[in-house]
């Protein structure tokens, strides 16, 4: 059976940045009384274990049980070499321009998120280094280059990313295409925050359609949802009926950065 609720939340504690139930629930996605039920009732939903672990890129057997470590060891490793500025592998170029607006590319494509950095090394406390992974976001059809594998890090001040979302839960992607110019750009890196899934319609995702990965603004529409480019050039990718079942919401991107010269 698994632990109890107290022991099962001190690991989350002991593994995440969560330290109140009220920011459990946040990540979690439910409300604060969902929580209060849990733990009367002395049961952790399997869903919830699903949720941390692929946030926060836990072992499941850990979290629920206690059992073996927090994280694969060949994770640890590849967090500790992004904490001293090590690149762990050269990162992958994407060849050729973006597809037409509303093509979804047919090559299986499946995005491993989990690749974060709540522990660090030699890092004073108020800093925290955010993973930057091999990823590439897709501003225009879909992108083939989503093995999230760390290949460096960023370091950032704690505070400023707890202002933005959940720092344990971000990590820097670089972005191709021109689909969302003026305002992200071909070449520039963004930071997403992958324990905000909940939608708010108008702000930029980087989202999961089948076997692509996008950076877009999602809106609601009358028969589900679209994809909207900020460059006009690009039309909407409506999402609706079947489709919204391989729809997935990878983060939402909170800031970016970009090289000039």
């Amino acid at each position: 059976m698994p632990d109890a609720f107290d022991t099962f939340f001190a690991r989350v504690m002991q593994g995440t940045d969560i330290t109140t139930q009220q920011a459990l629930a946040r990540v979690l996605g439910v409300n604060r009384s969902a929580i209060t039920q849990a733990k009367n009732r002395d049961a952790i939903p399997q869903k919830w274990i699903l949720r941390l672990s692929r946030v926060f890129g836990l072992s499941p057997d850990w979290l629920e049980y206690g059992r073996g470590t927090p994280r694969p060891a060949p994770l640890a490793q590849a967090l500790a070499a992004a904490a001293h500025g090590a690149v762990s592998a050269p990162s992958q170029t994407v060849t050729g321009h973006a597809r037409p607006a509303g093509t979804v590319p047919g090559r299986a494509a499946t995005l491993r998120p989990g690749m974060t950095g709540t522990h660090h090394v030699d890092l004073p406390s108020a800093v925290h280094m955010v993973p930057k992974v091999r990823a590439r976001l897709s501003a225009g059809g879909g992108s083939f280059e989503v093995q999230a594998m760390p290949v460096g890090g960023q370091p950032f001040a704690h505070a400023w990313l707890a202002r933005k979302g959940t720092p344990s839960a971000m990590v820097l992607m670089d972005v191709v295409g021109d689909s969302m110019e003026p305002e992200i750009r071909d070449g520039d890196t963004v930071l997403v925050d992958r324990a905000t899934e909940d939608l708010r319609y108008g702000q930029v995702y980087a989202v999961g359609l089948e076997d692509a990965v996008l950076v877009k603004r999602v809106m609601r529409t009358p028969d589900g949802l679209a994809l909207v480019s900020d460059n006009p050039a690009y039309s909407p990718i409506r999402v609706r009926g079947d489709e919204l079942e391989q729809f997935r919401v990878i983060g939402r991107v909170v800031w970016l950065c970009r090289e000039l010269g």
